[in-house]
């Protein structure tokens, strides 16, 4: 089974020293990756560092946010276009989910213009695919269903993109992300957060509905390695790939603290995947 190898730009900035909110060292990075052939493309994935209008609301130093350059979607918009490099799918800001489960009328409004704004990004940028974190992690109580309703209604709107739900964690009382994501119309999977919920079987009877399989790794010489999980990371990839199936995009979110040493081991790693 053939299926598009891509890797996530955040991490991978760390291969040419720069940090994982430097877009412009990493377009360096992506150029360098692709001129190899390691990836047939990149998941952009947008930082909320980048945004001017106030300091992330997630897994961030406040610290990052004041020395990075700002930028607007059409900015990023010239800087891709002009780099011509394969965009297979964007990873909208992660924020998105904290400002959508808001009580405050003026996040949720943010967190829908960032949806809207994020697919319509992916949509001039050719890319299929827009992945989302979709709720508040730590949130015990938010409507799931105004959350569908509000996300479906923007999403429509971009008919060339699937508009993709990660199983990232929850607190929902009485849920788990697969009983979440599964309400929706597309799935990004995530080997990370499958593994810590016990849910990788499970998602199986959605197969349909996943269009991007985020495949979370250390690289470990030229081999990925998967740690504190009941699967490995190769035993996952052929039980999604051969016994599921699966022929969609495949994106490789490295976990390792790489640097500039690590750049030929993580080339073999990755076209080891397009065998």
């Amino acid at each position: 089974m053939t299926n598009l190898i891509s890797v996530s730009s955040a991490p991978i900035a760390k291969l040419g020293n720069k940090r994982y909110y430097d877009l412009v060292g990493t377009l360096e990075v992506m150029r360098k990756i692709f001129q190899e052939s390691a990836v047939d493309g990149f998941e952009l994935q947008l930082e909320p560092e980048w945004d001017s209008e106030n300091p992330p609301l997630t897994d961030a130093q406040f610290a990052d946010w004041t020395k990075t350059p700002k930028y607007t979607f059409r900015e990023i918009l010239t800087l891709l276009r002009r780099e011509g490099l394969p965009i297979l799918s964007v990873h909208a800001s992660r924020d998105i989910g904290n400002y959508l489960c808001s009580n405050r009328e003026r996040d949720l409004e943010k967190g829908k213009r960032l949806v809207y704004d994020s697919l319509s990004l992916a949509n001039d940028l050719g890319a299929k695919v827009c992945v989302f974190h979709l709720w508040d992690t730590w949130k015990t109580r938010f409507d799931v269903d105004n959350l569908r309703k509000d996300f479906l209604a923007i999403a429509a709107q971009f008919p060339r993109v699937k508009a993709s739900v990660e199983n990232i964690p929850t607190h929902l009382e009485g849920h788990t992300p697969f009983s979440l994501v599964k309400l929706f119309d597309y799935i990004t999977l995530d080997l990370r957060w499958a593994a810590l919920y016990d849910e990788l079987n499970a998602f199986e009877s959605t197969i349909d509905h996943i269009v991007n399989v985020h495949l979370r790794g250390r690289l470990e010489g030229d081999q990925w390695v998967l740690d504190k999980s009941s699967f490995s990371f190769y035993e996952a990839l052929d039980i999604i790939r051969y016994k599921w199936k699966y022929s969609g995009l495949c994106t490789v979110e490295p976990d390792s603290s790489m640097d500039s040493s690590h750049f030929d081991n993580f080339v073999k790693a990755m076209k080891s995947l397009k065998n």
